[in-house]
C-alpha cells in the first residue's frame, strides 16, 4: 500500500481515524449491498463445481456442533470453529490445502479499531508459515489472506435481517435488508461489526491485485457468504451452521477446489525475477534522484514510497488496437496512491518501468464505467494531437483481460464486476426505502510518459503559484482547442514535474476521468456534481439543483481554492494550527444537510463578499498576499470596487494578470513550512491519544499539561470550586461508558479550561462545537450544549449571558429543524441526568427556512435559518446531524411533589439570573 512518508505507517489507514473510516464505510456500503442470496444459490453461482470427486472431503455431520449458539465472548465462537475447519485426517480434510488462523490473537490491541484484525483469516499451506513467522505488529495477514471470517457471539449484532420465510409478496416488497435497531447500544454494537467487516475487506483489496473476495461472518451458530467486487457487495441469506452443517462444509469444499483466479486474484499480475527487481530499483531510483535533487539518507527515504525490495511484481497491459497480439510488461512496487473504499474507481497509481524501454512511466489502474463513451486515455490522447500544454501524455492503454473463460464463451472476455447482475433478483431486497442499483465496472490500466510528485511537495510561493498557473494554462488550452472541461481541479490531479530546461518544476493537471465535452456556449454536455468538494466553486456547492452543469469560471474557481488551500497548509502565515483547523474545516469541508439536500460553500460566499476569511491571515509573502487579493478581487468584487473589477472574471483577463505578475514580481523558493490540520474531532475513542494534539479532544478526558499553570485556569476552576463548595472533582471517565455519558461528565471541566484558555465563554463554545465535525454531530452537539448550559447554571462568573444564551438558542434551533430528539440532558450538582423541555415553538422558522431554501440565495437562507447569524461561527455553519435520536435517557428522581419542586426553584433562579422579561428565554 502507499507509505506516508512522514510517519512509520501505511497511508490512509491511520489508527485513530479508524472510527470515523469504519462509519463512513457502514454508511456508504447502504448504496451497494444486495441480499439476502439464498445460501445454496450463492454457492452454484459463485463457487462452481470442479470435480464431482469428494473422497477428500470430511463429513459434515455435526461438523460445527462445538459452535455455541450464543457465548459471552467471540472467542467462545471463533476457538471451536477454527478447529472444526482445521481438522483433517490423513487422507479426509474440510478444506484440503488451506489452514484457518486466529489472527485476531495477532493483534497488539485487538479492541481497538485501529489494530484488530479479522478472528480467523484462511491462507493458502504455503503462505500460513510466512505469516507465522512474521511480526505481529505487521499488517501481513491481510496481504496473503485468502478469505476471513469475522465472528460475533450473538445473532443480535448482525447488521441484516431477513424476510419471514413464507412472507406474502407485499412483505417481501417493503422488507428493509437492514435491521432496525431499539436499543442505542445493540445499534453501536452492530455498526461496529459491520465497519469492521468492511474494513477488512477494503484493506485485503488494497494489499493483494484482486478482482474480487469472498468473506464470512458468524454470529453465534447463524452464519452468512459475501462475495465483494468493485460494484457491491452480494450477501447471502443467514443460516444455522448446526442445522445447515452441509451449506457451510460444501461452500469450503468448493473453495478449496477453485483456481487461483476463481479465488479473486488477477493473474495479469505476477512476481518479478531478480533482474527485473533490479533493473526497476536502479531506475527508480535515479529517477527519483533527478526529480528531487536528493542523495544519501535522503534519497533513499524518498525512494521508499515507490520501491520496496522483495515486492516487485510485473503487470500486463494489453494496449487498445494491439487486437490482443501485444502485451506490454511494466514494473511496479508501491503504489503512490491506493484505494480507500470498496466499491467505485478504486485508482491505484504506480511509477512504473516498462520492460521493453527501461523507462519510468505513470500506471493507472482502475475500474471505469463501460457504458462511457469515451476513456480517459481517448481523451488525454485526443488532448495531446490538439496541442493541450502541461498535461500527461499518453503511452498506451487496455481493458484487462480476464483469465476466467465463461462457460458459454469460446474466448475470455475482460475483467468485470458481477455484483450488478443481480440488482433485478426476486430476492434483493431494498434498503431505506429504496431498491438498490449498483452500475458495471471494467478493470483498465492506463499508462502515461509524464511522472512527477504531488504539489503537496511544493517548495515555496514560487513554485505554487508557477505551477498552478501551468495548470490553468493547461485548462484554458483544453476549453479553447479541445472543447472540454476538466470539472475537478484539485489538490490531488495536479503533480509537479522537474525538466532540464526549466528551474522550477512545471505543473501538470492529470485524472481527465471526470472531464466533459463542452456545447456552443461553454456549458457541460452532462448536469450533475461533479469534482472534490473541498475545492467546488459556490455555484457547484448549492444543493437545490441536482443536474446543475460545469462552466469554465467553475474551473476557474476551483483552481484559486487550490491555491489558497495549499498556501494555508504550506507557506507561512499567522494562524494557529488551532485557527488553521478550524478555517480548512468551515470553508472547505463543511457540508449543509436539509430535507435531503445537500450543500455548502455558505463560508465560501461569506468570504467572497466581505472577505471575512482571508482578511484576517498575515502572509509570510507580500507578494503572495498580493496576488490572492487581486484573483479574489476579480471573482468577486468588493463592494467599494464593483466598477473598477467589473467583468474581469474570465480566462483572458486572469491569464494577462498571471503572466505579468510571475514576470514582474520575485517570489520566495524556499519558504515551505508545513502546518497540520487537526484531526482530533474524528479520533477513534478507543485508541491512544497522540502525544502532542494540536486541539483537546472534546471525547477524551480533558488533558491538563500545559494549561496547568494558566493563571487564567486556576481562576476557572476557582471559580467552579466556589460554586460547587469542596465538592471533588469528576472522576475520569471509564471507557465503558456510553458516548453520550462521557460527553456530560467530562464537559463541565473541558468547557472550564477552555474558557480560561481563550479568555471568554463565547469564544470557548465557538471553538468547543468546532471540534466537533458533523460526522460524530450525533452524540458531540448535544454534549456542546449540555456542556454550555451546565456552565451557565454552576457559573457566577460575568459571561455576557445574553450573548451566549442567544448562541445555545441558535444551535437548538437548527437541531431541531433537524429531527433531534427536543429532550436535552442537562449536568445537576450530583453529576446525575435531568430531563428538560424546551417551552419554545419553531414551526414557523422552520418553514421559513424552507422556503428559503427552495427559491432564495444562500446567504438569503443562512439570514433566515439563523436571524442571529454573525461572520463567521462554527455554530452557524455547523453541518445538521444525520443521527439518531437519544433514548433511554434516565428520568428524574423523587416524587412527582419533589420534581415540581425542583423545577419551581429552577424557574425562580433564572428570574433572578435573567428578569421576568428577558430577550431571550433559556432554550430549556
Amino acid at each position: 500500500m502507499a507509505h506516508d512518508l512522514d510517519l512509520p505507517r501505511t497511508y490512509g489507514l491511520e489508527p485513530v481515524l479508524a472510527w470515523d473510516r469504519n462509519r463512513t464505510h457502514v454508511k456508504q456500503s447502504r448504496e451497494y449491498v444486495l441480499g439476502p442470496m439464498p445460501p445454496a444459490s450463492f454457492i452454484d453461482e459463485f463457487l462452481p463445481v470442479v470435480s464431482s470427486d469428494r473422497g477428500s472431503l470430511l463429513s459434515s455431520r455435526k461438523a460445527f456442533a462445538a459452535v455455541p449458539r450464543c457465548a459471552d465472548t467471540p472467542a467462545h465462537v471463533y476457538e471451536p470453529l477454527a478447529s472444526a475447519l482445521n481438522r483433517c485426517t490423513k487422507y479426509k480434510a474440510r478444506c484440503p490445502g488451506y489452514a484457518f488462523e486466529k489472527t485476531i490473537e495477532r493483534s497488539r490491541r485487538p479492541e481497538r479499531l485501529g489494530y484488530a484484525k479479522p478472528h480467523i483469516c484462511c491462507f493458502t499451506s504455503e503462505n500460513v508459515d510466512v505469516v507465522r513467522r512474521a511480526d505481529k505488529v505487521s499488517r501481513i495477514e491481510f496481504g496473503y489472506a485468502e478469505l476471513f471470517i469475522q465472528v460475533a457471539a450473538s445473532p443480535l449484532t448482525d447488521y441484516f435481517v431477513d424476510p419471514e420465510p413464507y412472507a406474502d409478496v407485499p412483505t417481501l416488497i417493503a422488507h428493509q435488508f437492514t435491521r432496525t435497531f431499539d436499543d442505542d447500544q445493540a445499534y453501536d454494537q452492530a455498526e461496529r461489526a459491520w465497519g469492521l467487516h468492511i474494513a477488512f475487506a477494503t484493506e485485503v483489496f488494497a494489499r493483494q491485485h484482486r478482482t474480487f473476495l469472498f468473506t464470512v461472518s458468524v454470529f453465534g451458530t447463524f452464519a452468512r457468504l459475501y462475495r465483494w467486487d468493485r460494484s457491491g457487495c452480494v450477501i447471502s441469506a443467514a443460516f444455522d451452521i448446526h442445522e445447515h452443517s452441509d451449506i457451510f462444509s460444501e461452500f469450503f469444499w468448493r473453495f478449496s477446489q477453485l483456481s487461483d483466479a476463481e479465488r479473486g486474484h488477477d493473474l495479469t499480475v505476477q512476481m518479478s525475477t531478480e533482474t527485473e527487481e533490479t533493473l526497476f530499483g536502479e531506475t527508480v531510483r535515479a529517477y527519483v534522484a533527478l526529480q528531487l535533487e536528493a542523495s544519501g539518507e535522503e534519497l533513499d527515504k524518498a525512494l521508499s514510497a515507490h520501491y520496496q525490495p522483495g515486492h516487485v511484481t510485473k503487470v500486463a497491459v494489453h494496449p487498445v488496437g494491439a487486437g490482443g497480439r501485444e502485451t506490454r510488461d511494466l514494473l511496479v512496487s508501491r503504489p503512490v496512491v491506493s484505494p480507500l473504499h470498496l466499491d467505485g474507481r478504486c485508482t491505484r497509481g504506480f511509477w512504473a518501468v516498462d520492460v521493453k524501454t527501461a523507462k519510468v512511466m505513470f500506471l493507472k489502474d482502475t475500474w471505469r464505467t463501460p457504458s462511457q463513451s469515451e476513456t480517459e486515455g481517448d481523451v488525454v490522447g485526443r488532448l495531446n494531437v490538439l496541442g493541450v500544454r502541461n498535461i500527461p501524455t499518453v503511452a498506451y492503454n487496455g481493458d484487462v483481460v480476464d483469465d476466467i473463460v465463461p462457460a458459454h464463451a469460446s474466448t475470455a472476455g475482460f475483467q468485470e464486476t458481477r455484483t450488478n447482475l443481480y440488482i433485478t433478483e426476486p430476492w434483493s431486497r431494498c434498503i431505506d426505502g429504496k431498491d438498490v442499483y449498483v452500475s458495471k465496472r471494467r478493470h483498465c490500466r492506463l499508462v502515461m510518459g509524464t511522472v512527477g510528485y504531488s504539489i503537496k511537495t511544493l517548495r515555496g510561493t514560487e513554485e505554487l503559484l508557477y505551477s498552478t498557473y501551468d495548470v490553468f494554462l493547461a485548462m484554458k488550452d483544453a476549453f479553447e482547442k479541445g472543447s472540454r472541461l476538466h470539472r475537478d481541479p484539485s489538490a490531488g490531479n495536479i503533480i509537479l514535474v522537474k525538466e532540464p530546461d526549466r528551474p522550477i518544476r512545471r505543473g501538470y493537471l492529470i485524472d481527465w476521468d471526470a472531464s466533459d465535452a463542452v456545447d456552443e456556449t461553454g456549458v457541460a454536455l452532462n448536469g450533475g456534481r461533479v469534482g472534490t468538494w473541498l475545492f467546488m466553486s459556490i455555484r457547484l456547492l448549492d444543493g437545490r439543483d441536482a443536474d446543475i452543469k460545469h462552466t469554465f469560471p467553475d474551473d476557474m474557481e476551483s483552481l484559486l481554492y487550490v491555491v489558497f488551500h495549499c498556501a494555508l497548509c504550506y507557506l507561512p502565515h499567522s494562524l494557529s494550527d488551532r485557527d488553521l483547523t478550524t478555517i480548512h474545516f468551515e470553508f472547505f469541508e463543511r457540508v449543509l444537510r436539509l430535507r435531503g439536500l445537500v450543500g455548502g460553500g455558505s463560508v465560501k460566499l461569506g468570504n467572497a463578499l466581505d472577505r471575512g476569511i482571508t482578511k484576517e491571515i498575515t502572509w509570510g509573502s507580500a507578494s503572495f498576499a498580493e496576488w490572492l487579493n487581486t484573483v479574489m478581487d476579480y471573482h468577486h468584487p468588493p463592494s467599494t470596487s464593483l466598477y473598477a473589477y467589473n467583468d474581469k472574471w474570465n480566462a483572458a483577463t486572469l491569464e494577462a494578470f498571471w503572466s505579468q505578475f510571475l514576470e514582474t514580481h520575485e517570489l520566495e523558493r524556499d519558504n515551505r513550512v508545513v502546518h497540520r490540520i487537526s484531526k482530533v474531532s474524528r479520533y477513534d475513542r478507543n485508541s491512544p491519544d497522540t502525544p502532542t494534539p494540536p486541539l483537546p479532544s472534546p471525547i477524551s478526558e480533558p488533558k491538563r499539561g500545559r494549561a496547568e499553570s494558566s493563571p487564567d485556569i486556576e481562576d476557572a476552576r476557582a471559580v467552579k470550586r466556589d460554586r460547587f463548595g469542596d465538592e471533588p472533582e469528576p472522576e475520569p471517565v471509564d471507557n465503558a461508558l456510553s458516548p453520550s455519558s462521557r460527553c456530560s461528565v467530562a464537559g463541565l471541566s473541558d468547557f472550564a479550561i477552555l474558557i480560561g484558555e481563550f479568555g471568554s465563554s463565547t469564544t470557548a463554545l465557538d471553538h468547543l462545537l468546532a471540534c466537533y465535525s458533523d460526522k460524530v454531530l450525533q452524540v458531540n452537539s448535544e454534549a456542546a450544549i449540555i456542556t454550555a448550559s451546565t456552565y451557565l447554571r454552576t457559573s457566577t462568573m460575568a459571561v455576557q449571558p445574553f450573548k451566549l444564551q442567544d448562541r445555545l438558542a441558535d444551535v437548538a434551533d437548527f437541531l431541531d429543524r433537524a429531527g433531534h430528539n427536543p429532550r436535552r440532558r442537562l449536568l445537576t450538582r450530583d453529576g446525575e441526568h435531568t430531563l428538560f423541555r424546551r417551552s419554545t415553538k419553531l414551526g414557523t422558522l422552520s418553514e421559513r427556512c424552507v422556503q428559503a431554501a427552495s427559491r432564495s440565495a444562500p446567504r438569503e437562507y443562512l439570514r433566515l435559518a439563523f436571524p442571529r447569524w454573525v461572520s463567521v461561527s462554527p455554530i452557524i455553519m455547523s453541518g445538521l446531524p444525520d443521527s439518531r435520536p437519544f433514548r433511554n435517557t434516565p428520568r428524574m428522581r423523587g416524587s412527582p411533589t419533589e420534581r415540581r419542586g425542583r423545577s419551581n426553584q429552577h424557574q425562580h433562579q433564572h428570574q433572578l439570573a435573567y428578569g421576568t422579561r428577558a430577550a431571550h428565554r433559556p432554550w430549556y
